[in-house]
C-alpha cells in the first residue's frame, strides 16, 4: 500500500477515531494536561504527528467532553442522533 491508497487513509482514520474514543475519560481534565496524553496515544497507535492547532483544539474538545469525529464513517454506533449544542448553535 502507498500513502495515496484510500484504504490506508481509511484505516488511519479508524485508528485515530479509536484513539479519540479511548480518551473520553479525560473529560474535565485541563486541555494542557490532555494534549500530552493525546500525543502519546497517537504515537503508541503508530499514527503520524498531527498539526499543533489540531492537537490544541482536539485536546480542548476532549476536555469539554465533546465527541470528536474524524469522518462521517467513524461516527460511533452508539450515537444514533446528534443534537446541536444550543449554546453553540443558537439562532440570533
Amino acid at each position: 500500500m502507498t500513502e495515496t491508497d484510500p484504504s490506508t487513509h481509511e484505516d488511519r482514520q479508524h485508528v485515530l477515531q479509536q484513539v479519540l474514543l479511548s480518551l473520553k475519560h479525560l473529560q474535565g481534565t485541563p486541555p494542557s494536561e490532555v494534549q500530552p496524553q493525546l500525543e502519546r496515544a497517537l504515537a503508541e497507535a503508530g499514527l503520524p504527528d498531527q498539526p499543533a492547532p489540531w492537537l490544541r483544539d482536539t485536546s480542548a474538545e476532549l476536555s469539554a467532553g465533546r465527541l470528536v469525529v474524524v469522518s462521517p464513517r467513524e461516527i460511533p454506533d452508539e450515537v444514533e442522533h446528534l443534537e446541536p449544542d444550543p449554546e453553540q448553535h443558537a439562532a440570533g
